[in-house]
């Protein structure tokens, strides 16, 4: 089975279910941790209309390093989503199957009725998908 594209609309269904999982606390402090990890884009003087070589260099190292960053802390999110929704899938059981139906194309029972290899093949499906990774990189990003 395959997963279709991650839409605006499906961020509605994952909100519910990570609310369901009460992860919020755990998130902020994933977040808060690696604040100080974020570097500061280098300021340039405004009274110069470009900066100079060096400090275009500067400021380019630093947004690199600032989007890395952020990009770890959304896979290190994603990945600790991943491990509450194992953890607690019981508690989110018809609201995941729902979205995994929704993004097959198949109906909730089919999802239900699904062997454990195909069953877990879907959720690892979805929590690679790069939509899902730029979701929490750019939630990340904003919580500097």
């Amino acid at each position: 089975m395959e997963l279709r594209e991650l839409r605006g609309d499906d961020l509605f269904t994952m909100l519910g279910i990570v609310g369901k999982l009460d992860i919020k606390d755990e998130f902020m402090r994933l977040f808060e941790n690696n604040v100080d990890a974020v570097s500061n884009v280098v300021p340039i003087d405004h009274a110069k209309k470009q900066p100079t070589k060096k400090e275009a260099e500067a400021i380019a190292k630093a947004q690199a390093k600032k989007e890395a960053d952020a990009q770890k802390r959304g896979m290190a999110a994603a990945a600790s989503l991943l491990q509450n929704l194992l953890l607690h899938l019981k508690d989110v059981k018809g609201d995941v199957n729902e979205m995994l139906a929704d993004l097959t194309g198949e109906s909730k029972k089919t999802i239900e009725e699904l062997g454990l290899k195909e069953y877990t093949s879907l959720l690892v499906q979805f929590f690679k998908k790069p939509e899902l990774s730029d979701f929490f990189t750019s939630i990340a990003s904003l919580m500097k």
